[in-house]
């Protein structure tokens, strides 16, 4: 049975547990490992919503959409600002397009980038698109010419690009289409180490937490994404970050993100071997001349299908060990 399946029975369930202030216990999304369980607790999930009514929605009395999974921690998380700002929410079945036949009055809502990138196709859904006031983006990448075309379609709208992880419960960064820099939502702290950033904030307990993730500081409250150093490879002596060649190939080939993936292999000479994985609806170059020297992919593999998050991420390992396994 489905999550939709059984979306009354669940929405019973948080409504039990935020009443008798009990926790929450949600998966992660799998992405960079096994996923795992994560515990949400009242008080915390509270003040995150707090933050992001502070610093993202400036209303209370706004009607949310949520669109995304109430299993997940986004989906979970707004539900709980409904419920912390006292406002009304329409739940619908998750979908890659859920404003397709969308007809209720919410003024907010949570896409992932996917999500985004096909309403923006449908000049159906662009039309209920333009219904809202704000739109936060997060859970993945969201590309330059998304944003751009987001911003184009609906000017209106307050666009609103979120950074978090499942560990810090909702984002503990934010960022508006167009600015450079994310910046950090109240007592959060962040540093950047050999290691990734690093954050803290009252829903990591205030204790350190490692987020794998590699940025740019700007200053001690606002930071640039780079990448994540779980797909950082060393290939012969080069260290290839595989977002950063995903960008240059989506941006040089037009293809889009959720289509390809770089990737590695083991080799005798390299150590790991740079590859790249894509659907057959892309065209095939062997001209790279437009990526960094030494930076370009051994090999292609074509696969049949790609094995997504239910946020929309893709899920590298596990759709090459697919491919591996045929």
């Amino acid at each position: 049975m489905s999550t939709w399946d059984n979306s009354t029975r669940r929405l019973n369930e948080l409504n039990e547990k935020w009443e008798s202030n009990q926790p929450i216990f949600i998966s992660t999304s799998g992405s960079t490992g096994k996923p795992k369980l994560f515990k949400f607790e009242k008080k915390l999930m509270r003040w995150s919503a707090e933050q992001t009514l502070k610093h993202c929605i400036k209303s209370n009395s706004l009607k949310q959409l949520i669109a995304i999974p109430i299993d997940r921690a986004g989906g979970l998380m707004q539900w709980a600002r409904s419920k912390t700002w006292c406002s009304n929410f329409d739940l619908i079945e998750p979908s890659s397009n859920p404003l397709i036949s969308y007809t209720g009055d919410a003024e907010i809502t949570s896409l992932t980038p996917m999500q985004l990138s096909i309403i923006l196709e449908s000049s159906q859904s662009v039309s209920i698109l333009k219904q809202f006031q704000t739109i936060l983006v997060g859970g993945a990448e969201l590309t330059k010419d998304i944003e751009e075309r987001a911003l184009n379609i609906s000017p209106n709208t307050q666009w609103i690009n979120t950074f978090g992880m499942t560990e810090t419960y909702s984002h503990f960064a934010f960022r508006k289409f167009g600015d450079e820099y994310f910046q950090l939502i109240d007592e959060t702290e962040i540093k950047s180490t050999v290691n990734g950033l690093m954050i803290k904030n009252p829903c990591t307990q205030n204790n350190w937490i490692d987020t794998r993730d590699i940025v740019k500081l700007k200053t001690n409250s606002t930071f640039k994404w780079v990448g994540r150093i779980d797909f950082t490879i060393n290939s012969g002596g080069i260290k290839i970050q595989l977002e950063t060649i995903e960008k240059l190939i989506h941006s040089n080939l037009n293809w889009p993100l959720n289509s390809f993936f770089c990737w590695w292999k083991n080799d005798k000479k390299l150590g790991q071997k740079l590859i790249v994985c894509t659907l057959d609806q892309n065209t095939i170059s062997t001209n790279w001349s437009f990526l960094p020297k030494y930076k370009a992919p051994k090999e292609i593999i074509i696969l049949s299908q790609l094995v997504f998050s239910s946020t929309g991420k893709i899920l590298r390992e596990q759709s090459f060990q697919a491919f591996s396994e045929k």
